[in-house]
């Protein structure tokens, strides 16, 4: 069983094991479709890390999209890591922990 968290990174993996950091995608079993998918919605979101506070009310509709795709795809994510995760989903967006 593994402990993720799915966050947006800006310049990293948006996976991260609880215990030891940040995890490549590609280390974790997964079906290459999904990994496209996860690399696809993390490329949309690292647009909105650099904003400031003002900027993200301005794009909260984005932003709500965004988390909403991201808890989609932590579940996914639970499902489908060999041997069973508990996946965790920040949204960078709102700067908390969102439930699935």
């Amino acid at each position: 069983m593994k402990y993720l968290t799915i966050i947006p990174d800006y310049t990293g993996s948006c996976v991260q094991d609880d215990f030891d950091g940040k995890i490549e995608i590609d280390r974790l079993g997964l079906p290459s479709q999904f990994v496209e998918e996860i690399l696809s919605w993390h490329a949309d979101y690292r647009g909105i890390i650099p904003l400031s506070d003002n900027q993200r009310l301005a794009k909260m509709d984005v932003i709500e999209k965004l988390d909403n795709k991201g808890l989609k795809i932590a579940q996914k994510l639970e499902d489908l890591v060999p041997g069973g995760a508990k996946v965790k989903y920040f949204s960078e967006g709102k700067l908390k922990f969102l439930e699935k």
